[in-house]
């Protein structure tokens, strides 16, 4: 929901504007003049065009045609994040400390080059203007609270990022509605308490197909299980292809009501589904078997990155 400026406020200004510059430097020069008069996130509309050709007083098959370009995106000069975990850096080797600098979101490590960085390098203004809410273990009910937090901030982030789902996930083909709705709370209060940011929300990284074929049969062995319709490896380690393919449409299933929610919002976009098509490796798996390491934050940001650019939020080339 970004401010935009009011047509008919914008026809008053070049009415006035037309008027003037016909009547002090002549109609050539007024024409030459209001094409310039450009304002940014604006459509000039077909009526407005000729009603500034009616009061120069020229014809509409006489009169130049003004050519109306779609504004550009521009780098955001602040950025922020909620969700869980799997935002926050967590699964990279060494201290807790150094977990935020290998976020794929807000981190600062030439090893993963995540979206701050990236901006950072096109935008200097952003250099600090970095807020990483996002908590392990969140759910869609802490991901509420983050976003409450996060209209608060100083700087206001132009962009927030949103990354949830994981937590929130139950093995049936029900509760995926109720999340919907509070999903879109969490969007509402970031739309309404950040009227000018714009929100991108990412899909589940990875699939539990390419997933459990990333794992050895020792790590297998680790997560096995044989207790529910989403247990994918039984105690011997061996993949179960019908538990996969019945998760894998349970997770489709909350991926389509975070798209659902976010096309609701006019300042939101989704990822299309970008980071749930990303093809596990064992290089991006964490000892823990849940976080990514290192190369697998570095994906997440290349991807992200590259999905930012499709959806319109930042520019397209650079």
């Amino acid at each position: 929901m970004k401010g935009r400026g009011s047509t008919s406020s914008l026809a008053v200004a070049l009415f006035v504007a037309a008027a003037v510059m016909a009547a002090t430097t002549g109609t050539a020069t007024a024409i030459a003049a209001l094409r310039r008069l450009t304002l940014r996130r604006l459509t000039i509309t077909a009526t407005l065009s000729f009603a500034t050709v009616a009061l120069l007083g020229l014809s509409a098959s006489a009169a130049p045609a003004v050519a109306v370009r779609a504004a550009s995106p521009a780098y955001p000069s602040s950025i922020a994040v909620i969700g869980h975990s799997g935002a926050t850096g967590e699964g990279v080797s060494g201290r807790r400390a150094d977990w935020a600098h290998n976020s794929w979101v807000t981190g600062d490590s030439s090893a993963v080059q995540s979206v701050y960085s990236r901006i950072l390098a096109r935008n200097p203004a952003i250099r600090g203007n970095k807020f990483n809410l996002a908590l392990g273990g969140a759910d869609v009910a802490s991901m509420l609270l983050q976003a409450k937090k996060a209209v608060g901030l100083k700087p206001t982030p132009e962009l927030v990022i949103v990354q949830g789902i994981d937590n929130d996930i139950t093995c049936d083909n029900v509760n995926h509605k109720p999340f919907q709705v509070a999903f879109a709370r969490v969007l509402d209060v970031l739309a309404t308490g950040l009227p000018d940011a714009r929100i991108f929300v990412v899909s589940q990284f990875g699939s539990p197909g390419t997933y459990v074929r990333a794992l050895t049969l020792k790590q297998r062995l680790r997560i096995s299980g044989d207790s529910g319709r989403c247990d994918f490896i039984d105690g011997a380690g061996a993949i179960y292809p019908k538990a996969i393919a019945y998760l894998d449409a349970v997770i489709h299933r909350y991926e389509a009501a975070v798209a659902t929610a976010c096309k609701a919002v006019a300042s939101c976009r989704y990822d299309g589904g970008a980071f749930g098509r990303i093809v596990d490796r064992p290089e991006y798996i964490f000892w823990d078997l849940n976080h990514l390491k290192v190369p697998g934050q570095a994906k997440a940001a290349a991807v992200a990155w590259a999905a930012l650019k499709r959806v319109g939020i930042i520019p397209s080339s650079g």
